[in-house]
């Protein structure tokens, strides 16, 4: 039996060598933070800096694209085939079990939450720009991870070694049209749904390319020997921001511009200073529980959301919060368990 437990434990150390821990903390955390955006409303001031910045999805974004940059860099086939599954499935499904379980519920009781039949122009539109049914807008996420990841995969073949110098350009061009206020002049002309989904390309974009940037460079592991240095000096300088916005002078862009990067930034360097060495085995299962399934709490706390609303008629208060994520994080774990051996497992973990 002793000998059984060891096996396990020492199973656990090596699958969970490639996964920094403290970043599953730190998407966990992000991702109540979500849920706190679309559904806190009291007027605690620490939560409600949180809710201000605004800083979750970018700082998602950040991890997702460091972490795919040495699969760019070394041109994975096969690695880019299982990222783009993982993304298109539950960017393709969510939508339809919407659509289907709305349309359902008005067909039997003459109810749903938008009071009508969802109709196939809705389901294609959301699916082609990620906006098209109301409510479900979250899903824009998926879709500007799918299509960044396909525009730096064909890049990286195309321009070879050079694709990052490329996208380091890319990078200040957008900041630029960013604060200059052109893409907003340019887009204003066409329709909220679109205008949106490509003002949150742009907006994205250079938070892809500095993670990228900052892959490539791997400062945590040049500044590992000092962590706790630049642990205190990363806390100091999200104190800084925080605190007294010192971002301030730069007006407009709080949820996706430069502070946002830094945010991220900080957030990923902060975090990814601590080892898997610092945890425990018992730690490590305990963590890796909890945080398994972001992607489904991700996606599917948005379509209890909208019910919970209407069923308090409010918005929540951290209780409720709480309340949401357990019961999201419940669907999303027996979702798992239910699909483990297909790919619709992707919806949930």
């Amino acid at each position: 039996m002793e000998l059984e437990k060891n096996i396990k434990l020492k199973t656990i150390n090596i699958t969970n060598k490639q996964r920094n821990i403290s970043i599953e903390i730190l998407r966990a955390f992000l991702c109540f933070g979500i849920i706190l955006n679309h559904y806190y409303s009291y007027n605690n001031k620490y939560i409600k800096k949180i809710v201000i910045y605004r800083f979750q999805v970018p700082c998602f974004f950040f991890i997702s694209f460091y972490f795919l940059y040495s699969i760019i860099s070394k041109r994975n086939i096969m690695k880019m085939k299982l990222r783009l599954e993982r993304l298109l499935i539950p960017y393709i499904i969510y939508p339809l079990i919407v659509w289907l379980i709305n349309n359902f519920m008005f067909f039997i009781f003459k109810f749903n939450r938008f009071n009508r039949y969802l109709n196939i122009k809705e389901l294609t539109t959301h699916i082609i720009i990620a906006r098209g049914i109301s409510g479900l807008g979250v899903l824009w996420f998926q879709f500007n991870l799918l299509f960044l990841t396909l525009i730096f995969f064909i890049s990286s073949f195309l321009l070879k070694n050079k694709f990052l110098i490329f996208f380091q350009i890319i990078l200040l061009i957008c900041y630029l049209v960013q604060y200059k206020g052109i893409n907003y002049r340019f887009f204003c002309q066409y329709t909220l749904n679109v205008k949106m989904s490509i003002g949150n390309l742009i907006e994205t974009l250079p938070i892809a390319i500095g993670a990228f940037t900052f892959s490539s460079i791997n400062i945590p592991r040049l500044i590992l020997k000092n962590r706790i240095i630049y642990i205190f000096l990363g806390n100091f300088f999200l104190y800084l921001i925080f605190e007294y916005n010192i971002f301030s002078i730069l007006k407009g862009f709080s949820s996706r511009g430069i502070k946002s990067l830094i945010i991220s930034l900080l957030l990923f360097m902060i975090f990814s200073l601590f080892q898997n060495e610092d945890f425990g085995p018992k730690v490590i299962v305990a963590i890796m529980y909890i945080t398994k399934y972001t992607q489904g709490i991700y996606c599917i706390h948005i379509l209890i959301l909208y019910y919970m609303k209407s069923k308090f008629n409010r918005n929540g208060n951290l209780i409720d919060c709480i309340v949401l994520y357990l019961i999201s994080y419940f669907f999303s774990f027996i979702g798992f368990k239910l699909f483990y051996k297909t790919k619709l497992k992707f919806l949930f973990n």
